[in-house]
């Protein structure tokens, strides 16, 4: 019981992270250059379980989207990050558990199927929309480049030191 009050305990941290890093930097207008609503769910693939990693991955965006109006329900973009941030949660916590990888391997992988998963979602929804899919594909991938080079940096070193602390050793 001790484990499942935990889990609960930091799917509830990273999902409130998940909602107040995007204001942060949509106040500022970085939003979508920076992908800060990635960090806390990249970052839960490696402290959660498999049900609750996947959990927070989709339910972040969905009730970031009920609250804030971000992403949107229309054009229906709550559903592409829906889809992002499930197959980079999905990737990591794969790799975490199977492999001998590095953090920062399990992490790159992970964005990069994330950024595969945009180009398909959007190819999908972008002809209802009378959008270009090919051209908002690659602006989309190449908006994200910032926070994807920040996210290399930055996680590996805090998920990393987050690892030592004492309350993440209460899980294992």
């Amino acid at each position: 019981m001790k484990k499942h009050n935990l889990e609960l305990t930091l799917t509830a941290m990273f999902l409130a992270l998940g909602l107040v890093w995007p204001m942060i930097f949509h106040a500022v207008g970085l939003g979508s250059m920076f992908l800060p609503m990635f960090w806390p769910v990249a970052a839960g693939a490696f402290f959660l379980s498999t049900p609750y990693a996947l959990t927070l991955a989709l339910f972040t965006p969905l009730i970031s989207s009920l609250l804030t109006g971000m992403p949107p329900f229309a054009p229906p973009l709550v559903y592409v990050m829906m889809a992002e941030l499930f197959v980079l949660n999905a990737t990591i916590r794969f790799l975490y558990v199977n492999t001998a990888w590095g953090i920062l391997w399990k992490l790159i992988l992970g964005l990069a199927l994330s950024r595969l998963a945009l180009v398909f979602m959007v190819s999908l929804i972008a002809p209802w929309l009378g959008w270009p899919a090919h051209v908002f594909s690659i602006a989309a991938v190449v908006r994200g480049i910032p926070g994807i080079l920040c996210m290399l940096i930055f996680l590996p070193v805090l998920i990393g030191r987050l690892k030592h602390e004492s309350l993440y050793r209460l899980q294992a």
